[in-house]
């Protein structure tokens, strides 16, 4: 057990002061609402194929430039649309339109029926006991909290995009941010989120404790612990 601890950063008996979570894949499940994304895109190009195609393809050219700038200490600024834009040829505007569209829009309708099992739960609890709670996340949140039905719980949000912000996860400079906001130390508080390489990295560098969901029970890496669910979460944290 010692060596766990040592490795999740969290001292044994700490008062837990302070929850952030990442969004897509957390506090929702990204499988079934990327496939249901997916079959919303096959079925508008049984009508429009010629321009759901470029569209795929300018979806599939943003995220890639936003793994291709995770690394980057650089501001996003506009040059994730840059790249994503000279990968796919297609125009800025029309760009901007597809990506607002297809990544911020259409998925409100699908969120709610996504919802990871457990995570009302979570929150309640952890609320009731003065835990503070945060979301960071590398696309814009606020919507996604909305139409999830999650935004009462969450008194601070931020997301890459943000002029404070600036950079994309692993860099801890939005974690920090977010615990500066929430008025909590970094050794009582954790950040949650569904990929290691990415949020567990992110809680190491911001030395913060890191809990990743989807992960063998007691898995760990450098800062963070695996948790197969959000049961596992509660049971862990004693919430």
């Amino acid at each position: 057990m010692g060596n766990v601890a040592a490795a999740f950063r969290m001292p044994m008996g700490k008062q837990i002061s302070c929850l952030i979570f990442d969004l897509d894949g957390t506090l929702y499940l990204n499988g079934p609402v990327r496939r249901a994304m997916l079959w919303k895109l096959l079925r508008a190009g049984l009508t429009r194929p010629a321009s759901t195609w470029r569209e795929s393809r300018v979806l599939q050219c943003y995220r890639h430039a936003q793994e291709q700038l995770r690394g980057s200490p650089e501001p996003l600024s506009s040059e994730q649309l840059r790249i994503a834009c000279a990968l796919s040829g297609v125009a800025p505007e029309q760009a901007e339109r597809t990506i607002a569209y297809w990544m911020e829009e259409a998925p409100l309708e699908i969120l709610a029926g996504h919802l990871r099992p457990g995570i009302v739960d979570l929150l309640e609890a952890a609320q009731s006991q003065g835990i503070r709670l945060g979301v960071l996340s590398d696309y814009p949140a606020k919507r996604k909290l909305l139409a999830l039905g999650l935004e009462r719980y969450f008194p601070v949000v931020l997301a890459a995009q943000d002029m404070r912000v600036g950079v994309f996860k692993p860099s801890p400079k939005g974690l920090r941010i977010a615990l500066q906001d929430l008025g909590s130390d970094p050794d009582s508080s954790i950040y949650i989120g569904d990929r290691s390489t990415v949020d567990g990295e992110t809680a190491h560098r911001a030395g913060v404790a890191g809990l990743v969901l989807g992960q063998p029970q007691g898995s760990t890496g450098q800062g963070w612990m695996g948790v197969p669910d959000v049961p596992a979460v509660r049971m862990l944290l004693k919430i």
